[in-house]
């Protein structure tokens, strides 16, 4: 896909303009985005539920990311995305923000949110309307009254729209990647709608508040972890991507360079480590520790004859076990979660569009195995995805799984660094807003 098609179609999406520039060599990803004038810092927060990632990062005029400091702290207060203890989330992330802060030697005031969670929920919207005057053309405000005309009704009141996606639009002659200035009596859209639970959205706003920072936007983290790893060739070709976290897998499809589906699986490393822990019948620390260690998605890879120590409980003392009976464990789990996987998205009408395979990223992803194990579930080839093209001297440690969504939020700062284009084309704007009064009334 021609760059200035992309750029067009992040118009549609965010209505924030989006100007033309030369492809930054080893950093393709941010030709999506309107390059800085000069230096600015994002600063993104991953509100997971077993850890909180806070990843400060510099952007320059040429599109260079740095990444300046990152820290992560343990969840507490959290179950899935949603938060369970207020007080406990508040300060897992003032220490996460506040480590950060100290290693990038810089203040932070303003944060990007990922947002996550079984409450997020997706599905295509469409609507058709009558072109206001035909012989001058489409116009934007066209485009816009065709999709207000597809989410409108489609909301209930206890949800919030997060993202509105054009994912096709159809004029008299038929589809079209972008209708503007294009003579049609009638336009016809098809809107990928994401929302929210509106309660979940407040409380995770609230949460920031309480520590002392600033909402600038909230952002899907499966969309977020895709901006920090897959390619625009990756999204051409169609491609799913699946962020495995501790307590919950999202899924990202794309098809053609378009975001078609977003979802969730609530299950993630914590099931994992709650399996080793009964089998073994040793504390959850421990089984962590075996996981990270000693797991293998594929048990025929291990040899039979190789030994583990297990810690004993109680004062006990430690017990020899074959390595390969964890790899049962986390094969019978990790297969039970991508087969989960594979079941939600294995009827939707473009998932044979997929020929990119599978990519999977976040901390779970990291055991050994996984890709053999993915393939022979999907029955389509499977990689790691990680940050790539990031300098600074915390860019190693980004450059993990593990920070895929945070470095995705720094990312997606840019796209915002004008709070008025953020307020004016975006639904994130409204959405914020919003919760802010209602914390800045109640709180």
């Amino acid at each position: 896909m021609a760059i200035t098609e992309i750029m067009e179609r992040l118009k549609l999406a965010t209505g924030v303009p989006v100007e033309a520039g030369p492809l930054p060599a080893g950093r393709s990803i941010t030709s999506r985005f309107r390059l800085p004038t000069r230096k600015v810092v994002f600063t993104g927060l991953d509100i997971g539920t077993t850890k909180i990632c806070a990843i400060i990062g510099e952007i320059d005029p040429s599109g260079n990311v740095t990444i300046l400091g990152l820290a992560s702290q343990p969840s507490q207060g959290l179950r899935r995305g949603i938060v369970i203890n207020l007080e406990e989330t508040v300060e897992s992330i003032r220490v996460a923000i506040r480590k950060a802060e100290n290693m990038a030697q810089v203040s932070v005031r303003d944060v990007f949110v990922g947002i996550a969670g079984g409450h997020i929920e997706c599905q295509t919207v469409s609507a058709t309307v009558e072109v206001a005057n035909p012989e001058r053309g489409i116009t934007r405000m066209d485009v816009r009254r065709a999709i207000e005309a597809a989410v409108e009704g489609k909301v209930p009141m206890e949800r919030e729209v997060l993202h509105q996606i054009p994912q096709q639009f159809t004029i008299d002659d038929g589809a079209i990647l972008d209708p503007v200035g294009f003579s049609s009596r009638r336009l016809s859209v098809e809107v990928m709608l994401v929302t929210a639970a509106v309660t979940s959205a407040q409380n995770i706003i609230r949460a920031v508040s309480q520590a002392r920072f600033r909402v600038s936007g909230i952002y899907l983290e499966p969309l977020a972890s895709s901006l920090a790893i897959l390619t625009e060739e990756q999204k051409e070709l169609g491609v799913v991507m699946i962020d495995i976290g501790g307590g919950t897998s999202d899924i990202a499809i794309y098809v053609n360079g378009s975001v078609r589906y977003t979802g969730v699986v609530p299950h993630g490393g914590d099931a994992i480590t709650e399996d080793i822990s009964k089998v073994l019948k040793i504390n959850r620390f421990d089984a962590e520790n075996l996981k990270k260690r000693h797991g293998h998605c594929i048990p025929s890879a291990i040899d039979p004859r190789e030994t583990i120590q297990v810690p004993g409980v109680l004062g006990e003392k430690p017990t020899v076990i074959k390595r390969e009976l964890v790899a049962q464990v986390i094969e019978a789990r990790m297969g039970e979660m991508l087969e989960m996987v594979k079941r939600r998205i294995e009827k939707l009408p473009f998932y044979e569009q997929v020929y990119g395979g599978i990519v999977f990223t976040g901390g779970t992803s990291l055991q050994q195995g996984i890709c053999e194990l993915g393939q022979r579930i999907f029955d389509r080839p499977c990689c790691h995805g990680v940050p790539t093209g990031l300098s600074g001297t915390a860019s190693l440690a980004s450059s993990s799984p593990i920070y895929s969504t945070g470095v995705g939020l720094v990312l997606y700062g840019l796209e915002h660094e004008r709070e008025q284009a953020f307020l004016d084309g975006n639904a994130f704007g409204k959405i914020v807003t919003r919760l802010k009064s209602f914390i800045d009334w109640y709180g």
